[in-house]
């Protein structure tokens, strides 16, 4: 079984999902970001909800910060929830995306089937601390009811969990899975929802929003202190029809207005997206200019602007990266860079992987990451210094991947 080190280079190494918990190992240089996402994030812990936007280009670290968030965001008492290219123009298909994309570290399953089970255990032990005993009779399942009562769900959500909670006393898998089948937006038969006497499903926009509130009520069911929810790749709006375009972007406006007037209580909505995605006049947010103007003229509850835009970041990183790759490296195969690797041959790969079109900074973070990991393979598998130098500068690399990193450069 692989190690959390091993996991970590190897997503790495293969540019896909972190495994949780390595963002904010690997990030460096982004202090001003990491500050306003931690005065968000223990605003929203505290009762307030919050909505930030990070702009910036391909490569430059916005999903990666995107993860510290979500981590920090757990770390606060918070739901983590990641959604890549959020179907925004479908509401139903939206609802269950968020759902699909709640993050419990602790299980690798149906999430909100794992939050439901421990929560609904931890119901039926505080309903026998009282002194009545675990069971199906009439007593015991009118503590059950008004546990939930407390909450306000919408009446259907009210039936559905107190079904799960009394399937979870009898032992009935199957019924609990429909149950979470139905609150995730997927097809039940209606004869089982009629026998639990749930009469809606995730139809239209409005029951989609409507279960998006009693998620959030849930959540502070089962204890978090509320929700912080990642939109990624927001740029890739621009691509679908111009239909769909704009109705994405009425949605996001929608969600703005809901955090705003406290409709989305306990939410720290995140998104991400590229510069020209932001400022686009076709295609872009800026097409849009109900929400264009409030997001550029809206002070953040904690006084910064809104949008942020993520600045290069300089090669004085470097070194700190270096080490705590490194460190992760070494965990992982017994193999420690640092070991081998003189000030100089380092000096010389952090000038190889700087960009000369602006400053000598850091344009992609994401493939400075990776191409260390590439330098310490060749270094670990027998490779010289010097071949393994040669191997990653860019001069070396693909005409293809010098043509897209040019394309990146320029925007």
């Amino acid at each position: 079984m692989s190690t959390f080190e091993e996991e970590i280079i190897r997503s790495l190494r293969n540019g896909s999902d972190l495994p949780f918990g390595a963002a904010c190992r690997i990030l460096k240089g982004r202090e001003r970001e990491m500050s306003i996402l931690r005065k968000d994030i223990e605003f929203v812990a505290s009762g307030g909800s919050a909505i930030r936007v990070l702009i910036g280009d391909y490569g430059t670290g916005k999903s990666l910060l995107g993860r510290t968030a979500l981590e920090l965001g757990l770390e606060a008492g918070l739901l983590p929830i990641y959604v890549s290219e959020p179907p925004l123009s479908k509401p139903v298909e939206l609802y269950q995306a968020i759902i699909n994309g709640m993050i419990t570290p602790e299980f690798a399953g149906d999430s909100l089937f794992y939050l439901l089970s421990q929560w609904a255990e931890k119901v039926v032990r505080e309903i026998e601390q009282t002194g009545l005993t675990r069971g199906q009779d009439v007593l015991f399942k009118e503590q059950i009811t008004q546990k939930i009562l407390d909450f306000e769900f919408t009446n259907d959500f009210n039936m559905a969990i107190s079904a799960f909670i009394e399937a979870h006393l009898s032992g009935m898998e199957d019924q609990k899975k429909k149950i979470v089948d139905w609150m995730s937006g997927r097809k039940v038969n209606y004869w089982d929802l009629k026998a639990i006497k749930i009469s809606r499903r995730v139809e239209t926009k409005e029951e989609s929003y409507l279960f998006i509130q009693d998620i959030l009520k849930l959540s502070q069911a089962i204890a978090y202190n509320g929700v912080i929810m990642v939109f990624d790749e927001l740029e890739l709006m621009q691509n679908l029809p111009s239909r769909t375009t704009f109705k994405g972007y009425e949605a996001l406006r929608e969600i703005l207005d809901m955090i705003s007037s406290k409709d989305l209580p306990h939410l720290y909505c995140i998104m991400l997206g590229t510069p020209n995605w932001f400022e686009n006049p076709d295609r872009g947010v800026k097409s849009y200019l109900a929400l264009y103007d409030r997001l550029k003229t809206e002070v953040s509850v904690t006084t910064e602007s809104t949008v942020q835009t993520l600045a290069l970041v300089s090669p004085d990183v470097f070194d700190p990266l270096f080490a705590d790759l490194s460190a992760i490296y070494a965990a992982a195969y017994g193999y420690d860079p640092k070991n081998t690797v003189t000030a100089a041959l380092k000096e010389a790969v952090k000038t190889r992987l700087s960009s000369p079109f602006h400053q000598s900074q850091f344009v992609e973070m994401r493939q400075v990451v990776k191409s260390l990991i590439e330098f310490f393979d060749l270094l670990k598998d027998g490779a010289s210094a010097e071949k393994a130098l040669q191997i990653i500068e860019p001069s070396a690399r693909s005409e293809k991947e010098t043509q897209a990193q040019t394309a990146d450069f320029w925007g």
